[in-house]
């Protein structure tokens, strides 16, 4: 899953202007101003340059990160995320993806209102596994559009009974509204006969093939074809098939 979204995060087009260097060094600010008032860690990933800025508060202690650097070539924190339950990184990997697929059709001005919310077992130093919330959210787009910069924010969730968070949400931070599960759910992504028509294309069939198997028009079968690529955000078959496997869609 997360190699699925480091191609469409990575796949991007990144037009440059003339205030990016301005643009970055303001959302290093804002990230460093939220590890220090949250008592957590702040990642923001430059999409475009392939580099991470990290800031650290004590967090980063308890969860025994050694090496504390402020800048990785890399849109992945590995040293954190290596600590997290491998079931909450899947989940966490598929919210996401879910997400950018989901504020791709949105203005660019609406992105920055929508946020996704995930809960995370992360092993401490001592190997025991503590409550973290991961928050995301894209702060700024290219000059072209994409996707540019993404802030990721890390810190403790209360232990007491009145408090709680769910496993995952995509949330919309100006109005409070969570985007409904139904809509969300990624197993209704296709229908039932846009699956069947991407299995018979996953084994090879061609769409003359797969007209005649299920007595359909060629055009239909077409048509079919191009809801199936809009829906999964792919331009040939092979990804499509790929992202269907990864994400269980049969």
């Amino acid at each position: 899953m997360r190699n699925l979204l480091e191609i469409k995060l990575l796949g991007q087009t990144f037009k440059g202007n003339a205030s990016e260097n301005l643009q970055i060094e303001q959302a290093k600010a804002i990230a460093e101003m939220y590890s220090k008032l949250e008592n957590g860690i702040s990642v923001l990933s430059d999409l475009k340059s392939r580099k991470s800025y990290i800031f650290y508060n004590s967090i980063a202690n308890d969860l025994g990160l050694s090496e504390q650097k402020d800048e990785i070539n890399s849109i992945w924190e590995d040293e954190l995320l290596s600590k997290v339950h491998p079931e909450d990184l899947t989940k966490k990997y598929q919210l996401e993806f879910q997400f950018f697929r989901m504020i791709q059709s949105f203005s660019l001005d609406e992105r920055q209102h929508y946020e996704v919310i995930t809960r995370l077992r992360v092993k401490n130093r001592e190997g025991k596994y503590v409550m973290l919330k991961h928050r995301l959210i894209y702060i700024a787009n290219a000059a072209d559009g994409n996707v540019w910069l993404a802030l990721c924010l890390y810190n403790l969730i209360y232990d007491h009974p009145e408090y709680s968070i769910s496993g995952g949400l995509i949330v919309n931070k100006q109005t409070g509204k969570v985007i409904d599960n139904e809509i969300r759910n990624l197993s209704n992504l296709l229908s039932s006969r846009e699956q069947e028509i991407l299995k018979l294309i996953k084994h090879g069939k061609r769409s003359k093939e797969i007209a005649d198997k299920l007595s359909l028009s060629i055009n239909t079968i077409n048509r079919h074809r191009q809801n199936i690529f809009q829906k999964l955000n792919v331009t040939n078959a092979l990804e499509a098939c790929r992202i269907a496997e990864t994400l269980e869609l049969f």
